[in-house]
């Protein structure tokens, strides 16, 4: 199975995806995270994530996948904006959470310097919400490769 643009992992747990019939059934449109049920138990989380999602989206060709919640204030990723890659992730684009501005970059998950603005609440809701680590106080955003076999998608889980 061939990975879509996500990072590369060491695992190699390939779930199947239910909710998707084949990698045309992904997004098309260039930029807009599309989140996607996947139903697969290592994902679901009955109190923030019951089905399962991630995020899905499509740049320049590529297709990633990522967690559906920011890590930094666990806000759904749906209305997160896409960004052009910077100098800090070469020729990755970058995901900015719509809510705290916290960034990413979208195929590693490495929190990168924030894309500007001050999100929907700011500061206030970084402080709050936070999930701590190294880098800026957040950690990375997860990402996952995607692939499909025999007319199924499959998600490679950690």
């Amino acid at each position: 199975m061939g990975g879509a643009g996500a990072a590369p992992q060491t695992s190699t747990n390939w779930v199947p995806v239910a909710s998707v019939k084949s990698m045309a059934d992904l997004p098309q449109e260039e930029g807009k995270v599309l989140l996607v049920d996947t139903m697969a138990p290592q994902l679901i989380d009955g109190a923030v994530n019951p089905n399962g999602a991630v995020g899905v989206v499509k740049f320049k060709g590529s297709t990633h996948c990522i967690a559906s919640s920011c890590p930094s204030c666990r806000i759904p990723l749906a209305k997160a904006k896409v960004l052009d890659p910077t100098e800090e992730t070469g020729t990755d684009p970058r995901i900015c959470c719509d809510f705290c501005s916290a960034t990413f970059n979208i195929r590693s998950g490495q929190r990168i310097a924030d894309a500007g603005g001050s999100g929907l609440f700011g500061g206030i809701a970084k402080s709050i919400m936070n999930a701590q680590d190294s880098r800026n106080g957040v950690l990375p955003l997860e990402t996952y490769e995607l692939g499909e076999k025999k007319g199924s998608v499959f998600i490679n889980l950690p």
